[in-house]
């Protein structure tokens, strides 16, 4: 069982080295198998195929990213319900942003390779799903948060760039800043940004 245990660990290992150096589609199995010191067949064992391997990598951390976005969402739910009424105060979003930065960073090398070596799988679409994920969500909590002001109304234009430019924020800190001191930093500030915004434009 241990045994086992580190053969497959060793080709997970092998495997995100090879498919960042040349994403999924020019990733050889082959290679990955001969630098974890192991046969194919011992990779079939493990992995129904290449793309089983990519997921075992990737799936696990998106999975928890998701299901971080939903509880934070379904707060953010609860706090603009009637009777409750929202006001923006600075920092109130810093947790969230600190928790989502950490995670992100400590699965680095997972998320690049969704965000720019997964083409031929079916998780090339993860970004798009994320952004339709949020994009929904903000819907829902503006048009709570617009009853809560008169005279307030829904622009789904505004609500649809507001939900790009909110993912785009949390890749290109993750892709272009390699300290996660500094991105938690730096997301704090756009977070505050962005939710005042909301807030004011709503």
């Amino acid at each position: 069982m241990k045994k086992e245990r580190e053969t497959k660990a060793k080709l997970i290992a092998s495997a995100r080295a090879e498919f960042m150096e040349k994403g999924y589609t020019g990733a050889s199995l082959r290679k990955i198998c001969a630098n974890a010191g192991v046969t194919t067949g011992a990779l079939y064992f493990f992995f129904n195929d290449k793309e089983d391997l990519f997921r075992a990598i990737v799936e696990p951390p998106l999975t928890t990213l998701l299901n971080m976005m939903q509880e934070h969402f379904a707060r953010d739910e609860q706090v603009l319900s009637p009777p409750n009424v929202y006001e923006h105060q600075e920092g109130d979003h810093d947790e969230f942003a600190e928790m989502l930065i950490h995670h992100l960073y400590q699965n680095y090398d997972a998320f690049i390779l969704l965000l720019t070596k997964s083409r031929g799988t079916s998780f090339e679409d993860s970004l798009d799903r994320i952004v339709d994920m949020t994009e929904k969500q903000f819907a829902s909590s503006a048009g709570l948060f617009a009853k809560q002001k008169t005279g307030r109304q829904l622009n789904s234009h505004l609500i649809h760039w507001m939900a790009h430019m909110t993912v785009d924020a949390f890749i290109h800190l993750l892709t272009h800043e390699r300290e996660e001191q500094s991105a938690v930093k730096q997301m704090k500030v756009i977070m505050n940004f962005i939710v005042k915004g909301f807030t004011e434009m709503i």
